[in-house]
């Protein structure tokens, strides 16, 4: 039979005693630990035992500890005497410590598990909120796997089919919660505005359905960051800094960015950037004391809540480790205007493309852009796959610019050709020189043989 201590110094310890009692409580045997009657509730029954000892009296209590006593729970609210306590028992058995404190001396060791009534307040309230996930934090593995999520009105798997999200997702509704009610779903029920699901499956990809089930698409560059960022080096010579310049107003007028963040280092005058001063949602700082881009670059991104950077092929290949490091998303200017592009190109790959796939869609629609997805003549099954996955995902999002193009070339040789589009690409490793590529293709790094063209790297975290 279990053997429990508990010390019962607390007002609250009376609505524990009593949920004691009304649970299952047979198999085990209670010892009482108390200084004062109103902060307790005698239960009569056979297997609970009151003591009424001052906490301080250790040897008093002591003997208790001598009949094999398989858990012990300190619920004290008086700080010092908690302290005593825990320190002269921490010795004898697995201890439940209820914390109400900041800061308070407890024993580090294995046997003594640390309830935090501050930490589980706020989780609570965390838990509270629309646009925080609910993970279950001392269910199964507590990793993650189990998360509770509300399905918003505008959410794009309203009105869907769990099986639906389970094929798609590969992660399992376990219970729809509807007008406190609960439900096993079958086949032919359907997600509604406002159900909350009980969802299991791998962390990363419950994340993922997180984000996209509170999501429409308009959001980018969300959720990297709120703001767009250019760093101009003003030393840089004119045509490539107006370049710059007209990329970063026009993703700023189309993207929902909030702000867009212009850096100048190496100052001098120029009317046309300092025009722009008058416009709320333009940021202009210039830093007169530092000249290193890279140095810049690094230390902004902490600052400015930055979801993308643009920037031109000179810059970006002669800092290419720091623009991969940052993971930002990267706005890389080509030969071609970011204004002419008329569609936007994919090379279909098994490398991560699946990951970044919420933020091709949602450039794609905030630019008002078709997606050319460019296949390989080889038929994968991954790529396959991959292929069903996106189809699905512009179904879910009601997606109808979408194509998926076969080639038999060479798909860099076939793009060189082309004019007016954009590139999208997952940035998934430091770019290598363009020698490498050549003797060495890999499709993960094909925009590196594609500079003529605009191009959006995201990186995958």
């Amino acid at each position: 039979m279990n053997k429990i201590v508990l010390f019962a110094g607390a007002k609250e310890s009376k609505i524990l005693i009593e949920k004691i009692a009304s649970s299952y409580v047979q198999e085990a045997e209670y010892y009482i630990i108390y200084e004062k009657e109103d902060e307790i509730t005698k239960i009569e029954k056979e297997n609970f035992f009151y003591y009424k000892i001052p906490f301080f009296a250790f040897e008093l209590y002591r003997p208790l500890f001598f009949k094999d006593i398989n858990k012990i729970i300190v619920y004290i609210k008086n700080k010092k005497t908690a302290e005593f306590v825990i320190n002269k028992i921490k010795n004898y058995s697995s201890i439940v410590f209820a914390k109400f404190w900041e800061n308070i001396e407890i024993p580090l060791q294995n046997n003594i598990e640390i309830i935090d009534s501050i930490e589980l307040i706020t989780n609570k309230i965390l838990d509270h909120l629309p646009d925080v996930p609910l993970f279950a934090r001392d269910i199964g593995l507590g990793i993650g796997e189990i998360l509770e999520v509300e399905i918003p009105p505008h959410s794009v798997f309203a009105y869907k089919n769990p099986n639906f999200i389970q094929r798609w997702k590969n992660i399992k509704i376990a219970v729809i919660y509807r007008e406190n009610k609960f439900i096993i779903p079958s086949r032919h029920t359907l997600i509604l505005p406002n159900d909350k699901l009980l969802l299991i499956g791998e962390p990363e990809k419950l994340k993922s359905f997180f984000i996209e089930s509170k999501k429409n698409l308009g959001a980018f560059p969300a959720p990297y960051g709120r703001n767009i960022y250019l760093l101009i080096d003003m030393q840089t010579d004119k045509k490539t800094l107006y370049n710059l310049l007209k990329s970063a107003l026009f993703l700023h007028r189309k993207l929902k960015n909030q702000k867009l963040i212009i850096k100048l280092i190496n100052p001098k005058l120029n009317f046309k950037i300092y025009k722009l001063y008058k416009f709320k949602n333009i940021d202009i700082y210039t830093d007169y004391f530092s000249s290193d881009y890279e140095k810049t670059l690094k230390n902004d991104i902490n600052i400015y809540n930055i979801g993308l950077v643009i920037t031109n092929n000179g810059y970006f290949y002669k800092y290419k480790k720091t623009f991969f490091d940052i993971k930002i998303p990267v706005f890389k200017q080509g030969d071609e205007s970011i204004k002419k592009c008329k569609e936007f190109v994919v090379l279909l790959q098994d490398k991560m493309l699946d990951r970044i796939a919420p933020s091709i869609f949602d450039l794609s629609f905030q630019l008002n852009l078709g997606i050319n997805f460019l296949e390989p003549f080889i038929e994968e099954k991954d790529l396959k796959e991959l292929k069903e996955y996106l189809e699905k995902f512009a179904k879910v999002y009601n997606f109808k610019k979408i194509t998926f193009t076969k080639t038999q070339k060479n798909p860099i040789i076939k793009l060189k050709t082309k004019e007016n589009i954009c590139i999208i690409e997952p940035f998934i490793s430091p770019p290598v020189l363009k020698i490498f590529q050549i003797f060495n293709p890999k499709i993960y790094n094909a925009y590196i043989m594609l500079d003529k063209f605009s191009q959006f790297l995201i990186p995958v975290k």
